[in-house]
């Protein structure tokens, strides 16, 4: 099974939105676009809906779930936002709904209640809802949690296990001493990631589109290499760290 990349770039620092230029400009370097719901930044409903009918049928949206439903605690705010968040995903047709859940939110059960009883209120049936920890939560109970919500769980790919799953969602980070991602590291991204259905990537770094243009390359050389598809799926134990000579 050859997996189909969808491809991104973060376009603010702090945030999905707005756009530096026109989103006819970004789609014609990237597929994926993660945008921000609820929140005094966010695109209106009008904006949104122009913005799916001006993208090629196969660009897809993420919505990002603004902070107070990210909070998980029951309040007026979180309301208005679950509806904005529903609303955008009708108005953008998304794929993805992302949860990014603050440190506060534990893996204790008072949260993963509250977790629950959130995600019994989302659209699941032609939306992908992802989930983004921070925090103190391990990779492997994040995993298992996410397993048991039937929810994907967001990873940094080059330096954490991406779960089993039909669907990866994956955000490539610039931190530490990795300002940027060559063509090895990308390699093994792809490895990590391994045969799926969809992948969906998110660069957060300067070279985003060089890198993006690299990705997309390297995945479709190894959907036609002699192996067949991508491979049997890798799950490194300590995550991937990306050497100085793998850097650009």
């Amino acid at each position: 099974m050859a997996t189909r990349f969808h491809i991104g770039a973060r376009t603010q620092q702090g945030g999905a939105t707005p756009l530096a230029g026109s989103i006819e400009t970004y789609a014609k370097r990237f597929d994926l676009l993660e945008v921000l719901s609820g929140a005094p930044t966010s695109p209106s409903g009008a904006t949104m809906r122009k913005w799916r009918k001006a993208v090629p049928p196969h660009f897809d949206f993420t919505v990002v779930a603004s902070p107070n439903v990210a909070r998980l605690k029951a309040s007026d705010a979180l309301e208005r936002e679950l509806s904005a968040a529903r609303d955008a995903i009708d108005a953008l047709q998304a794929r993805c709904l992302l949860i990014p859940t603050p440190a506060d939110v534990t893996p204790s059960a008072l949260w993963r209640d509250r977790m629950g009883k959130l995600l019994d209120r989302l659209p699941r049936d032609a939306t992908h809802v992802i989930w983004e920890p921070r925090g103190v939560w391990e990779a492997e109970d994040a995993a298992v949690a996410a397993r048991k919500w039937g929810v994907v769980l967001a990873v940094d790919a080059a330096r954490e296990p991406v779960p089993e799953g039909l669907v990866a969602y994956v955000r490539l980070r610039a931190m530490g001493e990795t300002r940027s991602f060559g063509p090895a590291a990308l390699e093994k991204v792809v490895e990590a990631i391994g045969s799926r259905r969809d992948a969906f990537v998110v660069f957060e770094t300067p070279a985003a589109q060089k890198e993006a243009a690299s990705l997309r390359q390297i995945a479709q050389r190894a959907s036609k290499s002699d192996k067949g598809g991508l491979g049997r799926l890798v799950r490194p134990k300590g995550g991937m760290k990306v050497r100085d000579d793998e850097q650009e």
